[in-house]
């Protein structure tokens, strides 16, 4: 479930096109109901209750949701917008309210991803045991690749291909700093998968065993705001040295910012802030 809600986000906020928002929210339903169908065959009861859960998820989404993404977005561009120098501490702030906003977007489906879960019969658990299992080995090769060097070329591209559609077009010797910079980060990806496949272990074993809606939710909401809690010393020392690497990062590409790249910036979020306006809006007349 968390990775569905999670592509809902990103579905929002970076679909293609013109009014933007608003498509995106005309097909929510459709979408997200589609992705939690990939989990299992559900029955017919299960399916009703879900489209109601979606239903009820995407109006609280536009209400609630949206205002605080258009007060990210405004403190991003803020930022970008800034002559001064980005400190790292300024963009652990700016991820800080990020992770904030993932959280807040993810906790309203706790609830009733638990009630649906619990309750699942053991051919749909596993459907979802071998569906988690494909999708964790397709997941690990997109991150992942075949090997060290073939990660951290994924990476530098994943880094670039943000960095174009965020600030426009880059010169070589951006992109050559860019690529530095991303292959200079510590490699914790193993680590997040590692803890990410022995959660989806762990959830199916608690299915198998008849877990009750509870401790299913008490569960997922251990995973939302506690996601370091499984980190050995080692893993948890590494995480943190890339947390703030990253934030180091960040303030490097800050300050290879031209004039131009702050106006494409501020146009591009500009865009997504009043695409997010209009959504609130017309979701009010409906």
């Amino acid at each position: 479930m968390k990775r569905t809600l999670f592509l809902l986000l990103a579905y929002a906020l970076l679909a293609a096109g013109c009014n933007t928002v608003n498509l995106a929210y005309r097909n929510a339903d459709w979408y997200l109901q589609h992705r939690i169908g990939d989990y299992a065959t559900f029955d017919a009861r299960q399916e009703a209750a879900i489209r109601q859960d979606v239903r009820d998820y995407v109006h609280w989404h536009r209400e609630q949701a949206l205002p605080l993404y258009i007060a990210f977005l405004q403190n991003l561009n803020g930022a970008a917008q800034s002559a001064e120098p980005l400190a790292p501490g300024d963009a652990a702030h700016l991820r800080s309210l990020l992770h904030e906003l993932y959280r807040m977007t993810m906790q309203p489906m706790i609830a009733p991803a638990a009630h649906i879960l619990a309750g699942m019969n053991g051919k749909q658990v596993l459907e979802l045991e071998r569906y988690l299992a494909e999708e964790g080995r397709e997941r690990r090769q997109e991150m992942l690749g075949t090997g060290h060097e073939e990660y951290l070329v994924l990476r530098s591209k994943r880094t670039l291909s943000f960095m174009h559609w965020l600030a426009g077009s880059l010169s070589d010797d951006q992109e050559r700093r860019i690529v530095e910079l991303s292959r200079s980060l510590p490699v914790t990806a193993e680590i997040y998968m590692q803890q990410r496949e022995a959660r989806q272990r762990r959830l199916v074993e608690m299915l198998k065993a008849g877990a009750d809606e509870v401790e299913i939710e008490t569960f997922l909401a251990d995973w939302l705001y506690a996601p370091e809690a499984g980190y050995t010393p080692d893993q948890r020392q590494a995480m943190q040295e890339w947390e703030l690497a990253t934030n180091r990062m960040i303030a490097n590409i800050h300050a290879l910012l031209t004039p131009r790249q702050r106006e494409h910036i501020n146009d591009l979020l500009s865009s997504y802030i009043a695409d997010m306006r209009d959504a609130i809006a017309s979701g009010r007349k409906d």
